[in-house]
């Protein structure tokens, strides 16, 4: 091989490994997981009324689309889970947990939790509100009866001194970790960074 076409096969390397790496770093990256704001509970708001989480670089319709793959592949029954939609503006879903309301009064008790949460997009961020929530118990002929579980500022919760009673210092947190951890799983999937999103990839 003479210089020349030694030469020319060298630049050709040399773009196509520019062309290369320029396509991986174009790839969004996610945020660091702490910088997401987070689902709390305290005796002024009780649950945080919504979340508005940034998505730099999405379209609305991108967040739409996203959204309605991520209810098909987290639901069982999607199609039963879909209360109300309005394509490229929101979705909104129920949905119920299992034994998620756990209070501590000698022994620990759990109640299933039953929500409604509507997910608004826009370009660039999706807003994730928990438009209800309500704790189902079992009557003795083992039929749910489903009740507001909203955390309000009264004394069943808390002490007059504004302390969390014993009894429900870990409830307050297990439910808004439980939003928590499902507004993560939309967010990772947006960004195609959970199991479900990963199975598209085959």
């Amino acid at each position: 091989m003479n210089s020349k076409k030694y030469y020319i096969v060298l630049l050709f390397i040399a773009i196509s490994n520019n062309v290369f790496s320029q396509d991986v770093t174009s790839i969004q990256t996610l945020p660091p997981k702490e910088s997401i704001e987070k689902f709390t509970v305290d005796k002024e708001q009780e649950l945080t009324d919504f979340l508005v989480v940034s998505c730099e670089g999405k379209t609305k319709e991108e967040l739409y689309k996203k959204s309605i793959e991520w209810i098909n592949k987290t639901f069982n029954k999607p199609s039963e889970v879909i209360k109300a939609q309005v394509e490229n503006d929101y979705i909104r879903f129920q949905g119920v947990s299992k034994n998620e309301y756990c209070y501590h009064n000698l022994v620990t008790m759990c109640s299933d939790i039953k929500y409604e949460i509507e997910v608004s997009v826009k370009d660039g961020k999706y807003k994730f509100d928990v438009l209800d929530l309500q704790k189902g118990d079992k009557d003795k002929y083992g039929i749910i009866n489903w009740g507001d579980a909203k955390f309000k500022k009264s004394w069943m919760y808390f002490k007059g001194n504004g302390e969390v009673r014993k009894m429900y210092a870990e409830t307050m947190p297990k439910i808004a970790n439980y939003f928590n951890v499902l507004n993560q799983s939309l967010y990772d999937y947006i960004y195609s960074q959970n199991e479900a999103a990963k199975k598209n990839n085959w």
